[in-house]
C-alpha cells in the first residue's frame, strides 16, 4: 500500500485567502475520494478499491485540520485565525459527515480483511469504532440530528477558546506594590514616565506578580481578574455545551457524557475514573492537609490574624516556606536559565538521549519573525520538520501545548509539528530569565512533539502519531520532566546569566529538596480540576446551576476556598479539548513514575533504556494498546506504587 506523499503548499499561513484555499482544496479532494468510494465496484470490495480510497480521504482531512487547529491558535492576523477556525468548523462537520454516511460503512464493510495482517485490522477496528460512536447505524432522523449537535459543539468549542484568548485583563500597580519583584522583570515592563506599571492575566506577567509581589492586594485583584476571562460570555456558551454533549451521548445509548468520552481510553468505564480520582484523593489529601497548614504558619509571620491560606497566596508563601527552610531562592534560581540556553541544552539533551540531531532550517517560511524551523534528521536523513513558536504576542494560544500539523506514515510522509509556548523572549537586550517551572514546562512539551515526530511507522493514518489512548498522552512527556531535575543535566546548560558558573550541585540538591514541599496541595489542586470536569459531565445538564456546582466541588476537592469572582467554567479551557477527562493528567502521571524507575535503576542517561523508551514507548504511536507498550517496556504491568512513594515519602 503506498499513500500519498502529501505536503501542504508552503506556506499556506501568508494570507487568509491562501489558507482558505488550502482548506477548501482539501476538503474538495476529500470529496470527490468520499463519491469514488461510493460508486458501484466490478466484483467483490477490496484493499485496494476501497480501503486505500479511505485511507488516501483521511490523510486530506488529517493534513488539512493540522494546519487549521495551528492557526486557529497562533496565527498574528485575526482574520486568518477566524479563517481558519472556519476551516476546523468544516473539516469537523466533513469528517462527522461521513462518518454518519450508511453507504460508505457498508463499502468499507463488505472488504474481507481477515488475511490482513495486525495493523491493518486495528486501523480498520478503529475505523469501524468511529462509525459506531457517530451513529452511523441509527435512522436518518436521529443521524440528521447527531450531525445537527456535533456542528454545534464544535462551533461553541471554538467560540469559548476565542473568547478566553481575546480576554486579556490588567491592573496597574505603582512601584511600592512591585517590592518583591525580580529587577529583571520590572525593568522589562517600566512604563513611560508619569505612567503606572501595568500588570496582565498573561502568563509572563500573572506567574512571577503571583509567585513574588508582597502586596496581597494586588496579588487577589490579578489573580480574580484572571479567573474571570471568558466570563459571562463563556458562561452560557459551557451551559450549552453540556446540554449538546448529554443529548449527544445519551443519543447514542451512553447515559451521559462521561461514559461516552471514556470508552476509548484506558481507564474504559466512567465508574472507573469515579473510583480513581476517590483513590487518589486518600493518597494526596494528608499530606495536601501539612502543606496547608505549614503555608499557614508562614502567612501569619506577615498577617497574624490570617486563618485560612487563599489561592493568591499559594505561589508567594510556597515560594517564602522554600526559601525560608531549604534555602530556594527561585529568584537566583532564574539567573541561572537564559531561555536561549535552555533551548540549546533542551535539543542538545533530547540529541543523545534518542540518537537524532536538530538542525535549524533559517530559510523556512513562518507565519512570524519569533518562529524557527528544524529538521529532525537520524542517521543523516531527514526525519521529520518541526517549528518554535516560543513567544508570547497578542492573539496567540496562552498556554504551552504541542500542535501535530501532519501525522507521519512508514512510506515517506514525514510528520510535522509545531511547539507552542508563552516563555519570556530575548529581545532589546532582556536576558529572558526563566523559571525553574517555565524550564520544567520546556522539557515536558518537546516530549510532546518527539513523541509525534518519532511515531511515524505506522501504515495507517490512525495509528500514527500520538494516536494513543488519550489518558495515557501525557506520560511520555511527564516523564521526561525528571532530566530537568538532574544536577548533571543542567549542569549542562544552566550558566549564571553575569558570571557564566554553571548551576551549582547543592543549589539542584536545594531545588529538589524544596519542590518536595507543597506537592500534596499541588496534587489536591490537579485532582479538584479533574474533578471538576469529570463530574461536571455525569449528572443531567438541563438542572445544572454552574456556580452551584463550582461551590460544591471547591468544598469536596480543593486545598483553597473558592475564589469569589472565579469563574472555572468560563476559562478552564481543557473544558474544551479534554471534556470530562481531565483525571487524564493524573492517570499519566502514574504510569509516568512508573516509566522512569527503569531509568533510576539503569541511570538516567543509559543509552539501552533510552534505545527501548524510544522504539518501545515513542515509536510505536497507537500500533498498539498502551498498557502493552508500557509492559512491554517495564517487563511487567504498571502499578501505582512509585506514584505512591513519591507522594508520600
Amino acid at each position: 500500500m503506498t499513500a500519498p506523499k502529501l505536503t501542504a503548499p508552503a506556506p499556506v499561513w501568508t494570507s487568509t485567502e491562501k489558507l482558505t484555499s488550502y482548506c477548501d482544496g482539501a476538503l474538495d479532494r476529500a470529496r470527490a475520494l468520499r463519491v469514488a468510494l461510493k460508486k458501484p465496484v466490478e466484483g467483490p470490495r477490496t484493499m485496494a478499491n476501497t480501503v486505500q480510497t479511505y485511507h488516501r480521504m483521511s490523510i486530506e482531512l488529517d493534513n488539512a485540520m493540522g494546519w487549521a487547529a495551528l492557526h486557529f491558535q497562533v496565527h498574528p492576523d485575526e482574520a486568518t485565525r477566524k479563517a481558519a477556525g472556519g476551516c476546523k468548523e468544516r473539516i469537523s462537520a466533513f469528517t462527522n459527515d461521513v462518518n454518519l454516511d450508511r453507504d460508505l460503512y457498508d463499502a468499507l464493510a463488505a472488504v474481507d480483511m481477515s488475511g490482513t495482517d495486525a495493523q491493518t485490522q486495528r486501523f480498520a477496528e478503529r475505523v469501524k469504532r468511529d462509525f459506531r460512536r457517530s451513529g452511523v447505524d441509527k435512522d436518518d432522523a436521529t443521524r440528521t440530528r447527531l450531525k445537527e449537535i456535533h456542528a454545534e459543539i464544535v462551533k461553541l468549542g471554538q467560540q469559548y477558546q476565542s473568547n478566553i484568548l481575546k480576554d486579556v485583563r490588567k491592573i496597574t500597580v505603582d512601584e511600592a506594590a512591585l517590592k518583591g519583584m525580580p529587577e529583571d522583570w520590572i525593568a522589562a515592563h517600566k512604563p513611560k514616565q508619569g505612567e503606572p506599571f501595568v500588570v496582565t492575566t498573561d502568563y509572563p506577567d500573572f506567574f512571577p506578580f503571583q509567585t513574588y509581589a508582597r502586596d496581597s492586594a494586588k496579588r487577589q485583584e490579578l489573580y480574580t481578574l484572571f479567573m474571570g476571562r471568558g466570563y459571562p460570555a463563556n458562561k452560557p456558551i459551557m451551559a450549552q455545551l453540556l446540554k449538546l454533549r448529554h443529548e449527544y451521548a445519551t443519543t447514542l445509548g451512553y447515559k451521559n457524557w462521561a461514559a461516552y468520552n471514556t470508552e476509548t481510553k484506558m481507564v474504559k468505564t466512567s465508574e472507573a475514573v469515579d473510583a480513581f480520582l476517590k483513590e487518589l484523593v486518600t493518597i494526596a489529601r494528608p499530606r495536601s492537609v501539612k502543606d496547608l497548614a505549614e503555608l499557614l504558619e508562614a502567612k501569619k509571620a506577615l498577617e497574624p490574624n490570617a486563618t485560612t491560606v487563599e489561592v493568591w497566596d499559594r505561589f508567594f508563601y510556597q515560594a517564602r516556606v522554600k526559601q525560608e527552610k531549604y534555602g530556594f531562592d527561585a529568584k537566583a534560581v532564574r539567573n541561572y536559565f537564559q531561555y536561549n540556553a535552555v533551548k540549546a541544552g533542551i535539543l542538545a539533551l533530547y540529541s543523545e538521549l534518542f540518537s537524532v540531531t536538530f538542525v535549524p532550517l533559517p530559510d523556512e517560511p513562518v507565519w512570524h519573525p519569533a518562529v524557527e524551523a528544524y529538521s529532525l534528521e537520524a542517521d543523516g536523513k531527514p526525519i521529520a520538520r518541526f517549528y518554535l513558536d516560543m513567544h508570547p504576542r497578542p492573539g496567540k494560544y496562552k498556554h504551552a501545548a504541542m500542535f501535530g500539523i501532519r501525522t507521519g506514515l512508514k512510506d515517506g510522509q514525514l510528520p510535522l509539528a509545531s511547539l507552542v509556548c508563552n516563555f519570556p523572549e530575548p529581545k532589546g537586550g532582556s536576558p529572558a530569565l526563566m523559571e525553574h517551572t517555565q524550564v520544567i514546562t520546556f522539557f515536558h512539551e518537546f516530549g510532546h512533539l518527539l513523541h509525534h515526530l518519532l511515531a511515524a511507522e505506522a501504515k495507517w493514518i490512525n495509528l500514527g502519531g500520538i494516536n494513543v489512548e488519550w489518558d495515557f498522552v501525557e506520560a511520555p512527556s511527564q516523564i521526561l520532566e525528571e532530566w530537568g531535575w538532574s544536577a548533571e543535566v543542567l549542569s549542562r546548560f544552566a550558566r549564571h546569566v553575569e558570571t557564566k558558573e554553571p548551576i551549582p550541585n547543592e543549589l539542584v540538591a536545594k531545588m529538589r529538596a524544596s519542590d518536595e514541599f507543597g506537592k500534596g496541595a499541588a496534587v489536591m489542586r490537579q485532582l479538584f480540576y479533574a474533578a471538576y470536569s469529570y463530574y461536571l459531565h455525569v449528572q443531567d445538564p438541563a438542572s445544572l446551576d454552574l456556580d452551584a456546582y463550582s461551590d460544591d466541588i471547591y468544598e469536596r476537592f480543593s486545598p483553597y476556598p473558592r475564589l469569589e469572582g472565579g469563574r472555572v467554567y468560563a476559562n478552564f479551557g481543557h473544558l474544551i479539548g479534554y471534556s470530562s477527562g481531565y483525571y487524564t493528567y493524573q492517570w499519566s502521571l502514574v504510569i509516568a513514575k512508573d516509566l522512569f524507575t527503569r531509568f533510576q535503576k539503569a541511570g538516567m542517561m543509559d543509552a539501552t533504556a533510552a534505545r527501548d523508551y524510544r522504539q518501545k514507548i515513542l515509536e510505536p504511536g497507537g500500533m498498539r494498546d498502551a498498557a502493552d507498550l508500557v509492559k512491554d517496556f517495564l517487563g511487567r504491568d504498571y502499578n501505582l506504587d512509585a506514584y505512591k512513594a513519591w507522594l508520600t515519602d
